[in-house]
């Protein structure tokens, strides 16, 4: 395998516009080998913006070029699992697109064929490459906070914000949800990797209740995680701004961040307090602190709260993500970052549990058995109140 990994995008939608194809072209290891699309002009617009790469139809003509070494999956969610075991048995690596799979099942036999083929298997959770997001695990890793006991994490976005071509979203036997399982998966991978714990039981309310399409838009997850911490987890696809934050408070502090807009109420993108002393604070996270006013010397006064401003790098995480993953391909190293198959099928299985939750209008205990049922909710009838 040469030094400069071919890589074949499969789809070529808004996300591979605007987010893959670039991040190809930006990684040094990485260069555009071939587009795979059903709209052959559109797969041609895209090859042909980025100085020309085979262009298929059909992504099993795809898998046969032997330029291609990694498979960026961007398709409806359904068709993940069928579409992966042919990477797999091509011999092709894998960064799938999230949510991994519809299903924890689907998830988990994805897992197993790309460990049976040897083949690499990332999840598109780039969100963890987001500064912020980094620095606020290091500020965790680190005690800033303590031993963390209780999150709560919101994201909001009205549902024609981001309108693309096929609008899969809103087919739910396509997508397996319109926010449980498109906007909010992305914190439950977050939560997981910042407190690296796993769930242990969930109890959702998730219904619809205006947006046209008759979909999941108002979820509401309350969590316990295997180590006892608690939370809650909120998202819907009607309010008209979008709606970003995440909180965690532990033994020793508390910090809040958001990943993609700030708002009056949550102004700075990562805040930390905390009791440690300012000069036992990491490096990275000290010099990042600028000083304000708050005494008649103008001098800065501790009081063990931070206002952090990372550089901005929301479009750079999916090269972050991608290099990543190609280190790994090239050299054996992970970059400690990255989200693997495991940990896509993982966040696909809270989604799982929560639907079993709001069916069966119970607590549903986690690890899910590896053949659970599966059922998306019926959001044609209100929810009945308690």
């Amino acid at each position: 395998m040469s030094h400069q990994l071919g890589v074949g995008l499969y789809g070529a939608g808004n996300v591979v516009q605007e987010a893959h194809a670039p991040a190809v072209a930006a990684t040094a290891v990485t260069r555009l080998a071939a587009v795979c699309d059903i709209d052959q002009a559109r797969a041609e617009a895209l090859a042909d913006s980025y100085g020309g790469a085979s262009v298929y139809t059909k992504l099993a003509d795809m898998l046969a070029d032997p330029s291609v070494d990694i498979v960026i999956m961007a398709t409806p969610n359904n068709l993940h699992r069928r579409d992966l075991e042919a990477c797999a048995r091509a011999g092709k690596h894998v960064l799938c697109e999230k949510p991994l799979a519809v299903t924890y099942p689907d998830a988990l036999e994805m897992v197993r064929i790309c460990q049976e083929h040897k083949v690499i298997l990332k999840t598109g959770f780039n969100q963890r490459y987001l500064n912020q997001v980094r620095m606020a695990r290091l500020a965790i890793e680190s005690g800033l906070i303590g031993e963390v006991f209780s999150f709560r994490t919101v994201f909001s976005a009205k549902w024609d914000n981001w309108v693309d071509g096929s609008n899969f979203r809103w087919d739910l036997e396509k997508s397996g949800g319109a926010t449980t399982n498109d906007n909010l998966i992305h914190r439950f991978d977050m939560i997981r990797y910042l407190l690296k714990d796993d769930y242990a039981e969930v109890v959702a309310d998730i219904s619809h209740c205006v947006i046209p399409p008759v979909v999941d838009d108002n979820v509401h997850l309350l969590v316990r995680t295997a180590r006892g911490a608690r939370g809650s987890f909120t998202a819907d696809r009607y309010s008209p701004v979008l709606g970003d934050a995440t909180e965690l408070y532990g033994t020793r502090g508390s910090l809040s961040f958001w990943t993609n807009a700030g708002t009056p109420f949550f102004d700075v993108p990562l805040a930390i307090n905390t009791t440690v002393p300012m000069s036992e604070l990491p490096e990275v996270i000290r010099k990042a602190v600028y000083p304000s006013a708050r005494s008649k010397q103008n001098r800065h006064v501790w009081d063990g709260w931070l206002s952090l401003w990372p550089q901005r790098n929301e479009w750079d995480t999916y090269a972050e993500q991608l290099a990543g993953m190609a280190q790994e391909i090239l050299t054996g190293t992970r970059d400690g970052i990255g989200a693997t198959g495991m940990d896509g099928a993982r966040a696909t299985e809270l989604v799982h549990a929560s639907y079993m939750s709001q069916i069966a209008r119970s607590w549903v205990p986690m690890p899910l058995a590896d053949d659970a049922p599966f059922a998306i909710p019926n959001f044609e009838k209100k929810a009945a109140l308690a």
